[in-house]
């Protein structure tokens, strides 16, 4: 199987599995009375449980990030070479899932285009990228877009494509910090340390950003 194809794989494999009653039954368990997704957008009153949820959810991304790290670091330059690619790939598909999450639990319908490019606009932010890369992969993501729809290929094609041009600019980004990889045995505790501290950063800037989010709309919402 080729680097790309074992990527992909990767990828849909992570993306595809959220269930948005999953996230119902967490918010319920964190002490929410919430029955339907739409009840989420309503409890500015129990704010404090909605952010314990997202914490938990960024602490659980960020332990999946840190665990490919460490496999990818673990035999030094052989498996660094083997795995990197899939490890970055790894971290932009579990952030993106995170964010997806997030986006729920604040009231987000993923269906509604407006809400899905804010979604994407919090993705984007949390992972450090600038203007320039947004435009960068959103232009990539129309030509994907229009390609999938004139084969009429499935909806997550378009998801699973943008993920992996975030996976490109995010090996940029991290390549001075993946470096610490190449060290034999400390390879593994180094790169797992540096993948979960960039996911744990991310998704605290996705807290920040959705709960902004969250009270701007309550706020327009109650005029």
């Amino acid at each position: 199987m080729s680097d790309e194809l074992t990527i992909f794989s990767k990828i849909k494999e992570i993306i595809l599995d959220i269930d948005p009653e999953d996230i119902l039954n967490d918010a319920r368990e964190y002490g929410l009375t919430v029955t339907t997704l739409k009840d989420l957008a309503e409890q500015p009153h129990n704010y404090a449980f909605i952010e314990k949820l997202m914490e938990k959810y960024a602490t659980l991304a960020a332990s999946y990030c840190a665990a490919s790290g460490a496999t990818s670091g673990m035999g030094g330059v052989a498996t660094v070479i083997a795995l990197g690619g899939v490890d970055i790939a790894n971290m932009a598909a579990q952030l993106y899932r995170l964010n997806q999450k997030m986006a729920v639990l604040n009231g987000f319908d993923l269906e509604n285009t407006v809400h899905k490019e804010k979604a994407h606009l919090i993705y984007f932010k949390a992972l450090g990228f600038d203007a320039a890369a947004q435009t960068a992969i959103r232009s990539q993501l129309a030509k994907a877009a229009a390609e999938n729809l004139s084969k009429r290929g499935p909806a997550a094609n378009v998801t699973i494509r943008l993920i992996m041009e975030v996976a490109k600019l995010l090996g940029v980004t991290l390549t001075k910090n993946q470096a610490v990889k190449f060290v034999p045995v400390l390879g593994a505790a180094l790169g797992g340390g540096v993948n979960y501290m960039f996911a744990k950063n991310a998704g605290k800037k996705m807290i920040v950003e959705y709960k902004s989010d969250y009270f701007d709309r309550w706020q327009a919402n109650s005029r």
